[in-house]
């Protein structure tokens, strides 16, 4: 499952918790409320107040009780938003590369422009590093450039090679 989708899930997961956190919370006040009317009701005679009732002390210890899983919950409904917020990594894939059908100078120079794929390549590089004429080397980019290995890019007076 993807992150965001995830994150998504928790949120909601987390504000129907929640909801129904408040719900159950005013239910029980509700029926504390009632019980300590009846208890009053049937003291006569009597002073009877909220913090007399013996539902009212009850009831604050259960207040604690779904404060700290209101938190819990809030936490991670904060974890969820986070990942909703997240992008996923990118996995960038090693492309396979066929040379089968190049001969020993265009494997050099393939490997060559492999190992440098983060500077960059270029042609006037090529014909320095491997002393050959200009026409050859241009000759073995066109090739490369057919099978759809390289791409070359104009910069300026000479070519940058990228691999594809």
């Amino acid at each position: 499952m993807k992150p965001r989708h995830l994150g998504i899930s928790i949120v909601i997961i987390s504000i129907v918790i929640i909801g129904m956190l408040f719900y159950f919370n005013s239910i029980l006040n509700q029926q504390n409320l009632k019980s300590c009317s009846e208890i009053c009701g049937t003291q006569e005679g009597t002073s009877c107040s909220i913090e007399s009732c013996p539902f009212n002390i009850e009831h604050n210890n259960s207040e604690g009780f779904i404060f700290i899983i209101g938190l819990l919950v809030a936490f991670l409904g904060g974890i969820g938003f986070y990942l909703t917020l997240t992008k996923a990594e990118k996995l960038i894939e090693q492309k396979e590369y066929d040379l089968t059908k190049l001969n020993n100078e265009e494997k050099e120079i393939f490997l060559f422009i492999k190992e440098n794929k983060d500077k960059g390549v270029y042609q006037s590089n090529i014909v320095e590093k491997f002393n050959m004429p200009k026409s050859k080397v241009s000759r073995i980019l066109d090739k490369l450039e057919r099978l759809e290995i390289v791409e070359r890019k104009r910069r300026g007076m000479t070519n940058i090679i990228l691999l594809k």
